[in-house]
């Protein structure tokens, strides 16, 4: 499995919490990247890269959907992890419909 974890609100909000997860995802064989809705422009990137070091691959979605900014990257995510879902990507109508929710 491949996870995806958020920055803002997520790892940032606990850091260590999100280091010790991360090890026992890749310590299970799994792969983690962490997906953030940031633009990799100064200071923006530079805090994230200071906060996550070498830990993980960073794909910065700067402001697109980031399902769309990871697919790009070549990478396919099975488990999201993020404090606003919603930025993940776009919800389908019809799927909404179809689970009774919208």
């Amino acid at each position: 499995m491949r996870f995806a974890i958020d920055f803002d609100g997520t790892f940032a909000a606990d850091p260590e919490l999100f280091r010790t997860l991360i090890a026992a995802i890749h310590a299970r064989g799994h792969d983690c990247v962490l997906v953030t809705g940031r633009s990799d422009t100064p200071p923006w990137g530079d805090e994230v890269r200071a906060l996550v070091g070498a830990l993980l691959p960073v794909v910065f979605a700067g402001g697109d959907w980031k399902r769309n900014a990871a697919r790009r990257a070549g990478l396919a995510i099975d488990v999201w992890i993020d404090d606003h879902p919603e930025y993940v990507a776009p919800q389908d109508p019809d799927v909404l419909a179809a689970r009774g929710i919208a």
